[in-house]
């Protein structure tokens, strides 16, 4: 329970976690963080619905600050959640938290939602879904090389795209298959090529 006096030190502190200066701004999060910690991530999670910019990329990047523990939280957001920016928020966060921690394993929970967001309809969320993916090692990749033949051109250039970054054998021997697969498209394959020519 916060009394008045907390209520009005967090209130003058979430006024700086606003400020446009990002050192006042972290600093700002550290401390609503620790002293704050549910408050703060509730009206963080909140956010996220928010239509100010701003404000919204202020709050992805805080909850980031959370660590893998936010995961608990945006896995039922997102999945009960029809709004494709609230959508994209979670990932973005979940891309936070992977770059920040060099995660190379999710748990299943995170990764249905990626399963699931690799299959939406939405360019934004597919494409943020592929940033995630090419990030997470095997098994990012092998997940990806199931989306390379997708019927979806975005999904499966992106996932080509993604995939041109991991350099390691069993991909160029995927991408070699798919070079000489008729049913692939040839903007795909121009891709591979050019990639093969660099």
């Amino acid at each position: 329970m916060i009394d008045l006096i907390d209520l009005n030190k967090y209130d003058r502190i979430y006024k700086d976690f606003l400020h446009p200066n990002p050192n006042i701004n972290y600093k700002a999060i550290l401390t609503l963080k620790k002293d704050f910690r549910s408050q703060f991530m509730n009206d963080l999670l909140n956010n996220l619905i928010e239509k100010d910019l701003f404000i919204r990329r202020r709050s992805i990047m805080a909850l980031g600050e959370y660590g893998d523990e936010i995961f608990n939280y945006i896995v039922p957001i997102y999945f009960n959640s029809k709004n494709v920016i609230v959508k994209v928020s979670c990932l973005k966060i979940i891309l936070k938290v992977i770059v920040d921690l060099n995660l190379k394993e999710l748990n299943m929970y995170i990764m249905s939602v990626l399963d699931s967001a690799i299959k939406d309809n939405s360019p934004e969320i597919i494409l943020s879904t592929v940033s995630i993916l090419r990030l997470l090692g095997p098994n990012g990749r092998d997940i990806l090389i199931r989306t390379c033949r997708d019927k979806d051109l975005l999904r499966a250039k992106a996932s080509v795209s993604a995939l041109l970054e991991i350099k390691d054998q069993v991909v160029d021997n995927f991408l070699d298959q798919l070079l000489n697969d008729k049913l692939i498209d040839s903007m795909i394959k121009e891709d591979i090529l050019r990639d093969k020519l660099d």
